[in-house]
Formats: C-alpha cells, sequence, structure tokens
C-alpha cells in the first residue's frame, strides 16, 4: 500500500472530535503521517495520542477574522507549500482530506506530483440555516469552493448510506466509498464528570437537545412544542446545550427553559446525558451526525426526527423513537411517549448497539481497504 498522508483541515464544530477518534485507531507502524490545522485551542495536538505525534504536523492557524478572509480567496495558502514538501520528504502516494474536499489548487498541485486524492465528503448539499448576513454570505461562498473542488475530485468517501447512494446515482464518474461514522465518545468525554453550572439545583428532570446551534437542526420545533404543552413544561426542563445563533425568538412567559449558548466542555457533555430524562434530535436535515454516539454510548433514551440518517441509524424500540420530519404534532406525540416508556432493560440494549456500530478498529480496517484499492 501507498504511504498516506491524512489532512485535517479544521477541528471546528464537532469535526475535531470525528477527525482524533478514526486518527486514533491508527498505530506507528502504519504508513500514514499527519497534517493538522490547528487552533487556538490545540485541539489536535491535545487529543491525537501521543505515539503518533513523531509522524504528525501541528500547522497553528489562528481564527482570525483576515484568516477567515483568505479562506474566501482563490490563492496559493502558505501551508500548501509545507504540505508538498511532506509528501515529497516521506514520499507520500496518498493524500486524504477528511475534513471535506481538498482545495482546487492544492489538489493539482498534488496530482502533478502523481499522487492520488481522496476526499471525505459530509454534506453535498448545504443545510438550512439562519445566521447574519456576513456569516450567510461567508458560508456561501466557502460551500460554492468546496463545491468546485469536489466536482474535479475523483475518489470520493461519505460516512452516510443515504448520500453514498445519490453519490453513486448522480456522479458516476468518481470512485465512491463508504465507512462508518466514527463515535464522537473520546477519553476525556468518558472520563467526565463536570456539572454544568446551569444545571444545578434542578427540581425537575430535563429534555435535553445537544450540539451546535444550526436552524436546520430543528430546535425551533422542539422549543415551539414544549413552551405550548402543559404535561411538558410544568414537569420538565428543557436543557439547548450548544453555541450558535437561536433561530426563534423566546416567548416572554416560558417556563423551565434553560438555554445554554456557550462551548460545552468535553468535561460536562457526561453529566448531560446521564442525567437527561431524554434527548431530542429534530432535525429538519441531515446528511449524518454524531450525536448519536453519545445518546447510545450514554444510554440515553432518543427521540429524532426521521430524516434518512436517521432513520438508516436508529433500530426503533420503546427507548428509541422516530417523529415524522416537521410534524410539530407527531413530536409532541412521540416525545411524552418516550418519557411515559423508559425501561432498563432498552437502556442496556443501546450500549450493545454501541459496542457492535462504533467500533473504530472496523473504521480503520474499512480506510486501510479502501486505500489499498486507489
Amino acid at each position: 500500500m501507498k504511504r498516506i498522508l491524512i489532512v485535517a483541515t479544521t477541528s471546528y464544530a464537532g469535526m475535531g472530535p470525528y477527525v482524533s477518534e478514526i486518527v486514533n485507531n491508527f498505530s506507528i507502524d502504519n504508513e500514514i503521517y499527519y497534517f493538522f490545522y490547528e487552533s487556538e485551542d490545540n485541539f489536535f495536538y491535545k487529543n491525537i495520542k501521543k505515539e503518533l505525534h513523531s509522524k504528525s504536523y501541528f500547522y497553528k492557524k489562528a481564527n482570525s477574522k483576515i484568516n477567515k478572509i483568505i479562506d474566501l480567496l482563490p490563492i496559493r495558502h502558505r501551508s500548501y507549500n509545507i504540505i508538498l514538501d511532506l509528501c515529497k520528504k516521506h514520499k507520500i502516494g496518498i493524500v486524504h482530506f477528511i475534513n471535506g474536499p481538498g482545495d482546487l489548487n492544492l489538489i493539482q498541485s498534488l496530482e502533478k506530483m502523481k499522487i492520488v486524492c481522496i476526499s471525505t465528503i459530509h454534506d453535498l448539499h448545504p443545510h438550512e440555516s439562519k445566521k447574519e448576513w456576513y456569516k450567510e454570505l461567508r458560508a456561501k461562498i466557502r460551500y460554492k469552493h468546496l463545491y468546485n473542488s469536489f466536482l474535479y475530485s475523483h475518489n470520493i468517501i461519505t460516512n452516510s448510506i443515504g448520500q453514498y447512494n445519490e453519490l453513486k446515482l448522480d456522479f458516476n464518474n468518481k470512485r465512491i466509498f463508504y465507512h462508518s461514522f466514527p463515535s464522537l465518545v473520546s477519553d476525556n468525554i468518558k472520563k467526565g464528570n463536570e456539572i454544568p453550572i446551569e444545571l444545578t439545583n434542578l427540581n425537575k428532570p430535563y429534555i435535553l437537545f445537544f450540539g451546535r446551534i444550526e436552524e436546520y437542526k430543528g430546535i425551533s420545533l422542539l422549543y415551539k412544542v414544549f413552551t405550548e404543552e402543559l404535561a411538558l413544561y410544568e414537569n420538565y426542563f428543557l436543557v439547548i446545550a450548544g453555541k450558535g445563533t437561536i433561530p426563534f425568538n423566546r416567548n416572554s412567559n416560558e417556563k423551565n427553559v434553560i438555554i445554554m449558548n456557550r462551548y460545552i466542555k468535553d468535561t460536562e457533555i457526561a453529566n448531560l446525558y446521564k442525567n437527561a430524562a431524554c434527548v431530542v434530535y429534530p432535525y429538519i436535515s441531515a446528511t449524518q451526525s454524531g450525536v448519536l454516539s453519545l445518546a447510545y454510548y450514554f444510554e440515553t433514551p432518543i427521540l429524532a426526527s426521521d430524516v434518512p440518517f436517521f432513520k438508516d441509524s436508529i433500530q426503533q424500540s420503546k427507548n428509541r423513537i422516530l417523529f415524522r420530519n416537521g410534524n410539530l404534532k407527531d413530536l409532541k406525540e412521540k416525545l411524552l411517549l418516550l418519557l411515559n416508556s423508559r425501561t432498563l432493560s432498552q437502556t442496556e440494549e443501546q450500549q450493545a448497539y454501541y459496542n457492535k456500530f462504533y467500533n473504530g478498529i472496523t473504521i480503520r480496517n474499512e480506510l486501510i481497504r479502501i486505500y489499498s484499492e486507489l
């Protein structure tokens, strides 16, 4: 098998755990090297296991306004020369862009060196969003660049069965591969025991939404159902935990709603899930998501919309229920049903499911197979 360079361009919004949980399943003996774009929190340096550091390059990139503008320009970035030099030094034969399509300029330079490029595509189509105008504009420009790179790319990986089928149907000129989505349950999350300050001294159980706050995740639906249903707001809290732009106007007379609009530390996640009556993922659209692994690992009952990714990933039971996407009445009915039907045997079943489907060794072997076919 050719030598591999895995390039991780971001640790933002769940991409850090996604990358680290895949990479940490490789060993120093694998012919794989790593290039990480590192942000101020040094996520990759802290979370990539130490034995792989000798084969890793951590490129510090400040999350500044200037860098955000530079990223939108069709120019050759300084880091590209470092990547090209690493490829020459280590005789790299395959470069895997693990966060999305690699930059078109860089891919073309690598191909001139007879290096095969492959990209993991996370979201072929942009999700619904509701942000400040300049963030919307930046997202549109960035998506256009990424999509142009995708159209040029010859080799694609996806972690979504639905997206895999779409790609095979619509892009038969490309080689399309699939491997399962990794667990996002890192060692820091497993060992965490910190109680979020917002949840101290609660006198009722709570319904949880966890994840970056985005329009496409359907949080507005959950908020509306909770604040208008007496059986919910009188008996539970609603906890929305994650940073982002709130996509709804809060009711002046709302009761028992806690919005933790901030970065949630890894050490707080275990407490959030272990003590939740259930977790709700009311997504309007979803190509793939790592939040299911958290619910399965901590044995938290799940209610999710029936978007294709959740339908493919959730075997329904009394403890795992789907509702009709966007249907407020069905969301309310299924949420009340779930809260009234928890059983110990079903939560134990979730742990068995986690052990079976979130197996890092399997993902490592799937990737090695993919690399060997290029």
